[in-house]
């Protein structure tokens, strides 16, 4: 009897220990956030990686500036990346290698972009963020004016004389990179330069460049007082930031799918210059930037 007292003792025991680590939840759990390699994506995956911090149990690992989509969306299959910022044209475009995207509204790039992404990739694309970061061509205003030009259409005749530069990645870019940049312009530029974007605001600055990729949202077109020109032929698609998660770690982690909605519709374009200002002009550090936004937007106390 008392050896059936014993044993019915740590049955209890090992039930009890069971059901408290099912309570726990997902504590000591950890979730890997990665970035590209622009002040921007590098900030948003901060933001979310502290917010992840204070509002769940789980242990964050940063994996910024870690690369371009082509390095972030890999790496999120393979499961060494659970959450980064991507953009809907991009995922429209580069991820999901669909048709052309012109003449489409920014909200059926991203439903298309949603629904596709969960069922071919198994990976859900959260609300966005407010910010449309498009990859836009611009000039300095003086030169602008100068050769009266103010749409992507009007370097055409004048392109052989000018000096162009873009960061790597938009030269791989498929559907909205330079090699179809310039057959839908009929660009013929007399330099093609492949350079970090800090660097191309540099070259431009010091006359080296004339005509240069942007983000929409960089706080150096402010600086340098330069002016984007009318994508008039409608290249570039939408490009509204989310963040995106594999769907097995928000079965593993569900409290997830609410942090990650935390941010939706809180930034703007004009929102997002001013903290990329912060980092790029003011020399503040993306997790000091972030944690004065979070306080600030009562998110975090």
């Amino acid at each position: 009897m008392k050896h059936v007292k014993r044993w019915l003792i740590r049955g209890l025991v090992i039930a009890g220990a069971v059901l408290f680590l099912g309570a726990c939840g997902s504590q000591g759990g950890k979730v890997t956030i990665a970035s590209k390699q622009f002040t921007e994506n590098i900030l948003l995956s901060e933001i979310y990686a502290q917010l992840i911090e204070h509002e769940t149990e789980l242990e964050v690992e940063r994996k910024q500036n870690l690369g371009g989509t082509s390095v972030c969306f890999p790496a999120m299959e393979k499961g060494e990346v659970d959450i980064y910022v991507e953009y809907s044209g991009t995922a429209y475009n580069e991820i999901l290698k669909l048709s052309d995207s012109t003449g489409m509204s920014a909200d059926e790039i991203y439903d298309i972009s949603v629904k596709k992404l969960n069922d071919d990739h198994d990976i859900t694309m959260f609300q966005p963020i407010g910010i449309n970061n498009t990859f836009a061509v611009g000039m300095l205003r003086s030169k602008s004016e100068e050769l009266g030009v103010t749409s992507i259409s009007d370097l055409s005749e004048q392109s052989d004389e000018l000096r162009f530069g873009a960061n790597h990645v938009f030269y791989t870019r498929d559907a909205d990179g330079y090699d179809p940049m310039v057959k839908l312009y009929d660009l013929h530029f007399s330099e093609s330069l492949k350079m970090d974007t800090s660097l191309l605001y540099d070259a431009i600055n010091q006359n080296k460049l004339d005509v240069m990729i942007v983000y929409a949202t960089d706080s150096l077109l402010k600086k340098y007082d330069m002016v984007i020109l009318q994508d008039d032929k409608e290249l570039f698609p939408p490009y509204h930031g989310s963040p995106i998660c594999r769907n097995d770690t928000l079965e593993k982690y569900p409290e997830l799918n609410d942090v990650l909605d935390l941010l939706k519709g809180r930034i703007d374009d004009v929102k997002m210059q001013e903290l990329d200002y912060e980092i790029d002009v003011k020399n503040k550090t993306p997790e000091e930037v972030a944690k004065k936004f979070l306080a600030d937007e009562g998110l975090v106390k």
